[in-house]
């Protein structure tokens, strides 16, 4: 039985359990390495037909020395690749970010993306842009790229409880707080300072606006928070792995999620967001307007502005201004427009026959 062999295969992630749904229902055998050196070892036992699925490159790095360890282990993956290729073995690679998140090795990670790019047979892209987006650090050969939307999470975790309900079961949140929001994976690159600040300013003006962060936390974005926790909001915090049910939970109480990042490309955050109805502010990036620019559940903030918090705030209010049931059924809508199933026969498609 052919393989998808999938790297790093985390096995907790929901994208990649909607991603092969229809690929396992055809018979494809799908499991994978999360390991660098595993990594290695497979590209070693793949056999002809066989593929191997690249999705995130960071743990290339991981627990690297130096950055000469790292261009080694560059430069053995790419001969690794090489080998596997001659022996009929398909290499996909999914372009979920630019170069990896947090990364101390921004060179030696658009190199890699460059051995990902020549070695790969296909490439899958999540946001139409992408192409033009990656292209100021390498290029995307036209011939290999095909795009695979990120689908919602309709159908992975049970429906919204509703607002008041869900503030109930955290019960710490009052029903009267305008709550801005991130739920899921809590890290550096999210801007959390710069939410953390814009939310003390529209405190200023308005004292019902509290915060909510949820999800499993690094210790650098715990530091971040610590240093920039503003003395006027109230910040509801879970800091930790977050059950199917608690992220329904932690999310429905949002009135809007906060997305600040400041290198993103893609953002399951907000397809969570769209699933159960939470509008987004996210920053306006040309490929997101270009994505998202017609939803009304998107309040968009200047990245080009002289204060990044300022654009921030402004943005937030304007999207807690809009708070209406209308934002949140074209959110509900948009999540319903292209749902796991849609996604993993849209993947289907692309393996071989």
């Amino acid at each position: 039985m052919a393989r998808i062999s999938v790297f790093p295969y985390w096995t907790t992630n929901p994208y990649l359990n909607m991603l092969y749904m229809e690929a396992r229902s055809q018979g494809w055998r799908v499991d994978g390495k999360w390991r660098y050196h595993e990594l290695l070892n497979e590209l070693q036992v793949l056999e002809a037909g066989d593929i191997l699925h690249i999705h995130w490159t960071s743990p290339v790095a991981e627990n690297v020395k130096d950055v000469a360890e790292l261009r080694s282990r560059i430069a053995r993956l790419d001969g690794a690749l090489s080998g596997a290729r001659s022996r009929g073995v398909e290499v996909f690679w999914t372009v979920h970010n630019t170069i990896s998140h947090d990364t101390d090795y921004d060179a030696e990670e658009v190199e890699l993306a460059k051995v990902l790019a020549r070695r790969s047979s296909r490439i899958i892209v999540l946001n139409s842009q992408t192409a033009e987006v990656v292209s100021e650090y390498y290029e995307l050969p036209a011939e290999k790229v095909s795009r695979v939307r990120h689908a919602s999470y309709q159908g992975v975790y049970e429906p919204s409880p509703g607002r008041r309900a869900a503030r109930r079961r955290i019960g710490t949140i009052p029903p009267g707080d305008l709550v801005i929001g991130i739920v899921g994976g809590i890290r550096p690159y999210k801007g959390l300072g710069d939410l953390l600040r814009a939310a003390g300013l529209l405190a200023e003006r308005n004292p019902r606006v509290s915060m909510l962060l949820a999800g499993g936390t690094t210790a650098e974005a715990m530091a971040e928070i610590e240093a920039a926790m503003p003395g006027n909001v109230t910040v509801h915090r879970r800091h930790g792995q977050l059950t199917d049910e608690e992220v329904v939970t932690w999310a429905s109480a949002c009135d809007l999620f906060a997305l600040p990042y400041t290198r993103i490309l893609n953002s399951g955050s907000m397809l969570l967001a769209a699933t159960l109805g939470v509008p987004c502010v996210v920053p306006g990036e040309p490929h997101l307007r270009a994505e998202y620019g017609d939803e009304q559940w998107v309040e968009f903030f200047d990245v080009e502005a002289a204060s990044r918090v300022d654009a921030l705030a402004e943005a937030i209010e304007r999207g807690l201004d809009r708070q209406n049931g209308a934002r949140a059924q074209a959110a509900e809508q948009f999540a319903a427009s292209y749902t796991m199933h849609d996604m993993s026969v849209d993947f289907a498609e692309l393996l071989p026959r």
